[in-house]
């Protein structure tokens, strides 16, 4: 016959059973974490992708825009310029990088007067420091309230503004899945278990993309 299980077996067999159950929770729960880390990554890279994209639409919007012929031969230059700039230096984002965006978020800012006579809806806009007698003469007498520019013009304006607006939106997003990946790497358990393994800790994009101004949150 067996042995009678006695009290103290049963308390070890009760102990090693709530030690399993603990082992196997500790274990479920370091593996959903390293899941939901590969998401957060995942997510990051996506967005990194996105603004990158963005950023391309900006710079080929400006160019696009220098190029229509329709903006004095100075502004063009600069325009050109800080986009051609910007579209050299693609890739990781490095302190070159971000000085180089934001150069051409502080070309558009400067221009901005100039760009505004374009009128993108169709009615002439006041430019700062500019009297009416000389917008009347860029114009060529054209009325007020006619659109200053020609058509294409007005379209690459339009590209570029709402391409310019949709940076910012990205960067937004992009340094909100960057916090995401930080704020579980710093978790005690991530770091002391390595659960990020190697990979370096992603930092906020930063630059300047306060244009346009009247775009600004």
């Amino acid at each position: 016959m067996a042995a009678p299980v006695t009290g103290g077996t049963w308390t070890w067999l009760l102990w090693g059973a709530v030690a399993l159950a603990v082992l196997l929770a500790v274990g479920w729960l370091l593996s959903y974490t390293a899941v939901w880390l590969d998401r957060l990554h995942h997510r990051m890279q996506a967005t990194a992708a996105a603004l990158d994209a963005q950023l391309v639409r900006r710079a080929e919007a400006t160019l696009e825009l220098a190029l229509t012929g329709d903006l004095d031969p100075a502004t063009s230059t600069l325009l050109a310029g800080a986009a051609s700039e910007a579209l050299a230096m693609p890739g990781p984002w490095s302190p070159d990088r971000a000085r180089t965006e934001s150069g051409l978020t502080e070309v558009l800012r400067a221009v901005d007067p100039a760009l505004a006579v374009i009128g993108q809806d169709g009615v002439v806009r006041g430019v700062p420091g500019v009297p009416e007698a000389a917008l009347d003469a860029t114009s060529g007498g054209a009325e007020h309230g006619e659109a200053l520019g020609s058509d294409g013009a007005q379209e690459a304006l339009a590209r570029l503004r709402a391409a310019a607006v949709r940076v910012r939106y990205a960067r937004r997003f992009h340094n909100e899945a960057v916090e995401d990946v930080l704020r579980l790497r710093r978790r005690p358990d991530v770091r002391w278990l390595r659960l990020a393994g190697r990979s370096r800790e992603p930092q906020p994009v930063t630059f300047d993309d306060g244009w346009p101004v009247d775009a600004v949150d």
